[in-house]
């Protein structure tokens, strides 16, 4: 049976990561499937990133108004609260053991609907008191009825048949 709440998605992220040490500055642009799944109290997206740790990580939103909730699983588990003005602390779980990041954002847009939406969220990440990166990511959630997107260059494409 299917879920009538439950949607195919096409999740477009483009972001940036700005570190004290410009070589550690960073840029993503992807276009990946997932699934988009309408609650109660907002909307869930999951995917997972083919950039990131290994195989088995999956991302999952939870958009509940202007609050963001990012939960990572696989090679590296993590839960990341986003809500404009507030500091959150937020936890890593890596091979080298857990480590604790302030996740502050100062800026926190979404606009979410049945056929998908947008989320954009300015956010700085300090550890142990000290800025270590500020970032900003444009996510961009889209139905996935019809032909494939037209890609525009320089955004890496990846497709991945087992997303639930």
């Amino acid at each position: 049976m299917t879920n009538p709440r439950r949607r195919d998605v096409i999740v477009t992220i483009q972001g940036c990561r700005l570190s004290p040490d410009p070589q550690n500055n960073h840029l993503v642009n992807v276009v990946t499937d997932g699934s988009m799944v309408r609650l109660p109290q907002g909307y869930t997206v999951s995917y997972r990133e083919p950039f990131d740790y290994d195989e088995d990580s999956l991302t999952t939103l939870l958009v509940e108004g202007e609050r963001v909730t990012m939960l990572r699983s696989g090679g590296v588990n993590t839960q990341m609260v986003f809500e404009e003005g507030r500091r959150h602390v937020s936890y890593y779980e890596t091979a080298e053991g857990p480590a604790a990041v302030g996740v502050t954002a100062s800026r926190v847009d979404t606009d979410f609907g049945q056929e998908g939406g947008r989320i954009e969220v300015d956010y700085g990440v300090e550890i142990a008191g000290s800025i270590a990166e500020e970032s900003f990511v444009h996510i961009d959630v889209r139905a996935a009825t019809g032909p494939w997107l037209t890609v525009p260059d320089g955004i890496t494409v990846y497709r991945d048949d087992f997303v639930n």
